[in-house]
């Protein structure tokens, strides 16, 4: 897609998109060991060894149970899932070890027993809730053999169930665990403030691309920590908002979407998303955005080229290189950076993608790596921001690091979207943005032929300047009245 870099008058550009990383699934759990067998006497089973889980978090595989000649315990598996401890039953005072897979040999017990009967093998055990959960675990091995007199073998256990998959809590968009605030706080990185200060809107710093201090800040990317508790703040603070914040290119599409003159800067767009433009079959359409426009020249009236990290440089490829000290060549500058389609052997299948081969740990486990090398000793916290809009906008069910075709609407800004750009235009009397319209059915009166594209290219957005805001044609409020420009260390003003 033709897309164009930050700037007063900036030049065109060609951009794609690019995709986004899932955790890892649990390996599959081992069986524990059987106990040693006592001197004489009947056999106390004893606890199984515990086996690592996922190579995500990894948990520990539950005891076998302890046996005395009875029933054999069940060994609860791993985050993966482990097999099921055999045991067998044991008989009288010469009973049977408890089988397991690694179960000790038979032992001579006291005088000869009555034939105990046959052990039933360990249940099923089911895995953690885990980020692509591995396939079935190994049934525990057979029990051993009974003792003098003693019963038959345990039989194997049955094979685990892998885990299903999910995604980590910190980067799942709701506020869940111990989280204060959607993939913040508690165990997850602090939540941040983001209602600061109104911008400069006498800010004339040049951008960085040409060499200047003014870059595009990252709080305004896709996934971004403000960007998350803007939304789930605007739209209830149920922790689960109905849609994903973004700052987007777009230019005046009149007769469409937009009224028919000045210029798109900070106007706002609710996006439903209809199916991929790209070749990437069964994957499910993300949640609704609603977006706001910080570019202008960017690919024309019918495209939203949306930011996110490592979205494409295009023509524009001096800006991330000054603002981060690595940034990743993947996609790089006209293929859209780092997204699915730009790692054919590690997230195809014979040259197909699909669902499954996207979600695949060896396809995401790579792009994380990838996302992860982008990487600033300016300012951690531009760094966390853009490794996760990398990761997240690359996960299945949220893959907005993709071309798509999708329904548009023009919208009120939402309150605190504003508070994150710093841009807010006075009501224009249009609809707010409507959660219920998420899918083409539900939101079939939407004005369709619309696609969307991916960028990043560092630079000072048009729309951080007052300047051209104030050319949009539209009422703008005395103190945000501009983007945020941030240097290179992420501080804004």
């Amino acid at each position: 897609m033709v897309v164009v870099g930050f700037g007063c008058k900036p030049p065109s550009r060609q951009t794609e998109d690019s995709p986004g990383g899932a955790g890892k699934g649990g390996q599959v759990g081992g069986s524990g060991s059987g106990g040693q067998a006592g001197a004489g006497g009947m056999q106390a089973g004893g606890s199984g060894g515990s086996e690592a889980g996922g190579s995500g978090d990894s948990q520990s595989g539950g005891s076998a149970g302890s046996q005395s000649g009875g029933s054999a315990g069940t060994q609860s598996g791993g985050s993966g899932g482990g097999g099921g401890q055999s045991g067998g039953a044991g008989g009288g005072l010469g009973g049977n070890q408890a089988g397991g897979a690694a179960g000790g040999g038979n032992r001579t017990g006291g005088a000869d027993g009555s034939a105990g009967s046959n052990g039933t093998g360990g249940g099923p055990a089911t895995g953690g809730n885990r980020t692509g959960g591995a396939g079935s675990g190994a049934g525990g091995g057979a029990g051993a053999a009974g003792g003098q007199g003693g019963g038959s073998g345990g039989a194997g256990g049955t094979a685990a169930t892998g885990g299903s998959t999910g995604t980590p809590s910190c980067t799942d968009g709701m506020m869940d665990g111990t989280e204060t605030g959607v993939d913040c706080g508690g165990s997850c990185p602090a939540c941040p403030n983001y209602k600061i200060n109104a911008p400069n809107l006498k800010n004339n710093a040049a951008t960085g691309c040409s060499g200047g201090p003014g870059f595009m800040c990252t709080r305004s990317m896709v996934f971004s920590p403000e960007f998350k508790q803007a939304a789930n703040d605007d739209w209830g603070g149920t922790g689960d908002p109905p849609f994903v914040y973004g700052a987007v290119g777009h230019d005046l599409d009149s007769g469409g979407v937009d009224k028919s003159s000045g210029n798109t800067c900070c106007q706002c767009y609710q996006l439903v998303f209809v199916s991929t433009s790209d070749a990437v079959s069964g994957l499910p359409t993300p949640k609704p955005m609603i977006v706001q426009a910080f570019n202008t020249a960017a690919g024309g009236g019918k495209n939203f080229d949306i930011y996110m990290a490592t979205g494409g440089e295009g023509a524009n490829t001096a800006g991330c290189t000054a603002m981060y000290d690595k940034y990743p060549s993947i996609g790089q500058p006209s293929n859209g950076g780092i997204r699915v389609i730009n790692y054919s052997s590690q997230c195809s299948s014979t040259n197909k993608y699909s669902l499954a081969s996207v979600s695949s740990d060896t396809c995401q486990g790579q792009i994380a790596a990838d996302c992860k090398t982008l990487t600033t000793g300016s300012s951690a916290s531009n760094q966390s921001t853009s490794q996760m809009s990398c990761i997240e906008a690359n996960q299945p069910e949220s893959m907005y690091h993709l071309n798509w075709k999708v329904r548009a609407k023009r919208v009120e800004c939402p309150t605190n979207l504003t508070r994150v750009t710093g841009c807010k235009l006075a009501s224009q009397g249009l609809p707010q943005a409507d959660p219920t319209a998420k899918d083409d059915a539900s939101a079939s009166s939407y004005a369709s032929g619309y696609t969307t594209t991916t960028m990043q290219d560092c630079c000072r957005p048009t729309c951080a300047w007052a300047t051209n805001v104030s050319q949009s044609g539209s009422s703008v409020d005395g103190s945000y009245g501009a983007f945020y420009t941030c240097d290179k260390s992420g501080n804004p003003s």
